[in-house]
């Protein structure tokens, strides 16, 4: 029993760990949505506005094009999506939050 709830506590330290590297502003390309929060690479909370948003995202219809900050092209497998992303309704409980825009030059960090 000791040796789960050490297991559960080390797979809990392991994703925050990962999720607290990754930065907003690094994160473009392909995007995975998945269903399930412990698949993915972080969470993110969608903002109604910009102003309050960490991350402006432009939906980029070419992967190819999909190369700056905020730009994400959306996979529809998860073995071509760069990301793994896990959308949470609740906004304290995600890595950073987004907006979606439909300007591709607002598209990147607040």
């Amino acid at each position: 029993m000791k040796k789960l709830f050490l297991l559960g506590i080390f797979l809990l330290l392991a994703v925050g760990v990962q999720a607290q590297r990754l930065k907003p502003c690094n994160i473009y390309g392909s995007v995975y949505f998945v269903k399930d929060k412990f698949q993915a690479d972080f969470s993110v909370y969608i903002e109604e506005t910009e102003s309050f948003a960490d991350l402006v995202v432009f939906r980029e219809d070419n992967a190819l094009y999909a190369d700056k900050s905020g730009v994400w092209f959306i996979a529809n497998k998860i073995g071509l999506a760069d990301y793994r992303v896990y959308i949470e309704t609740i906004k304290g409980r995600a890595n950073f939050t987004i907006h979606y825009t439909d300007n591709r030059s607002f598209a990147g960090c607040n």
